[in-house]
């Protein structure tokens, strides 16, 4: 178990974050650049100083404990390979034996490349070896820092799902810090959304996308316009929009088509809405520039840009 309650000064604003990760379990610190996400993480690997707060894994208390006594693995964007040495040797590095070089190896699909130097492995491979040299070092707890963002998404889903499999079999807690959603879902059994150091939500990913505490909480999850209703307004994911009037589902918008391009296998537009200006996405062209569409299931917002609850009686909104 990682538990972590901290405080971090930085230039701008505070750092504020409470969290506690069974072993096993996978958490994804999400939001926007700059919202204090890696922040967290530097202060449960010890790196920055804390304001107050503590930090505990397992039986033991990381407080005063320097960084490379804690036995906690930090992956960042930048693999961190060491140019002058091996693969093996890299995977080697900080670890207590080589009796589970060759497993590890093989489960990261690296087996082959024991020899090669790192200045001939692909982004991937690298990632790979990093990954494998903090396993090799018996670490306790998993932080990783957008550790393939720059890598293509069936890549980054193939190392997603390849360190899924190892916190789990291994049974270490695990922390993602992600700025991209979908990086978040794959990864991360539970979701904590971050802005200007402070957790707004904390929740299963589908709950907070589906039910986000707040307008603001809307925003960073995908939402894409927001439409006075009853109360207060609706929010439009633009997933959760199908065509035509069907008010027993959710909310029906009559709007003019501003924009429209093709996204995917289907069509993104931006309809106008009254005075608002919302984005869906539909799998089929708009056969005309008035179209009536449905918002599954919204989530309402008051004045304050909270969360109403019970949502709103409103079950249609035009131009």
């Amino acid at each position: 178990m990682l538990d972590a309650d901290v405080e971090v000064d930085r230039r701008s604003f505070t750092v504020r974050a409470s969290l506690s990760v069974a072993d096993g379990e996978r958490i994804a610190l999400f939001g926007p650049s700059g919202a204090g996400k890696t922040t967290i993480l530097e202060a449960i690997a010890g790196l920055v100083p804390l304001r107050r707060g503590s930090v505990t894994l397992g039986s033991r208390s990381l407080d005063g404990v320097p960084p490379w006594r804690r036995r906690v693995g930090l992956l960042r964007q930048d693999p961190g390979l060491f140019p002058h040495l091996s693969v093996r040797q890299n995977l080697l590095y900080g670890a207590s034996s080589d009796a589970s070089l060759d497993l590890i190896a093989e489960e990261l699909g690296i087996a082959d490349l024991l020899g090669t130097m790192p200045a001939r492995l692909s982004g991937g491979q690298a990632h790979r070896v990093a990954l494998g040299r903090l396993l090799l070092a018996h670490c306790d707890a998993l932080l990783l820092d957008e550790p393939y963002s720059g890598l293509d998404a069936v890549l980054r889903r193939t190392l997603t799902g390849l360190v899924v499999s190892l916190v789990r079999e291994r049974s270490v807690p695990a922390v993602l810090v992600a700025h991209e959603l979908a990086d978040a879902q794959a990864f991360a059994g539970r979701l904590l959304v971050l802005d200007a150091g402070s957790v707004l939500q904390s929740g299963t990913p589908s709950s907070v996308v589906l039910r986000p505490a707040s307008q603001r909480v809307a925003t960073l999850v995908g939402y894409l316009g927001f439409v006075p209703a009853g109360a207060g307004v609706a929010g439009v994911h633009p997933e959760r929009v199908v065509a035509g009037a069907f008010p027993s589902r959710g909310l029906v918008l009559s709007g003019v088509v501003s924009a429209l391009r093709p996204f995917g296998a289907g069509w993104e537009a931006d309809l106008r809405v009254g005075d608002s200006a919302v984005t869906c996405r539909l799998p089929e062209q708009p056969s005309g520039t008035e179209v009536q569409v449905t918002v599954l299931d919204p989530p309402y917002f008051g004045p304050d840009g909270a969360a109403l609850s019970p949502a709103s009686d409103a079950r249609s909104v035009s131009p």
